[in-house]
């Protein structure tokens, strides 16, 4: 009982943590502008979008929704963060969602945490054209560049990240990861 309590304060206390880190950290972002691709409309993502976006989260994360934390943060910068698309119906499609890793703030980088897109809307060059549209929109701001990681065995993830412009390369931490990087020249 007490392990799992004080599991649970933990998790808590880093779920704060990274609220406050990331909250100060977008302040100065710039909203992301409106844009098309094919019949896609890109924007950021708005406060009543919030659900939309965790309900396509689900589907395309085995069920999983976003946290607590993620979704205050999203409540208060998503519209800096995170780039959704949408289908001619005005069905949420897509999003790709960002934040500030503590070891990469100082140093203005912004880390990826997930592009997802719908099964249906998949093979049609979306993912691509929602990160080229998201690597313009950041580039608006003083940031250094663009973290992430990706399964090496994800390779339609591969291939869309090398032709938007990533940086791939072994992670020493994990064999099965790329670490990838794509630099952002400031304003």
């Amino acid at each position: 009982m007490c392990n799992s309590l004080i599991k649970k304060i933990r998790y808590e206390w880093e779920g704060f943590r990274f609220l406050v880190r990331n909250i100060r950290a977008s302040r100065t972002l710039h909203p992301m502008q409106d844009s098309t691709f094919s019949n896609y409309q890109f924007t950021g993502l708005s406060t009543h979008q919030i659900d939309e976006m965790d309900a396509l989260h689900k589907l395309v994360r085995e069920g999983r929704e976003l946290s607590f934390w993620r979704k205050t943060y999203f409540k208060q910068c998503g519209e800096k963060v995170c780039s959704v698309a949408f289908n001619e119906d005005g069905q949420m499609v897509g999003f790709n969602f960002y934040y500030f890793r503590e070891s990469e703030v100082n140093e203005g980088i912004i880390h990826e945490a997930f592009l997802g897109i719908s099964p249906q809307e998949r093979g049609k060059g979306l993912a691509t054209a929602l990160q080229a549209y998201t690597i313009d929109q950041l580039s608006r701001n003083k940031l250094r560049g663009i973290s992430g990681n990706v399964l090496k065995a994800n390779g339609p993830s591969v291939k869309m990240l090398l032709r938007t412009g990533f940086i791939l390369t072994d992670d020493p931490d994990d064999a099965a990861n790329y670490r990838v990087f794509y630099p952002l020249t400031t304003l």
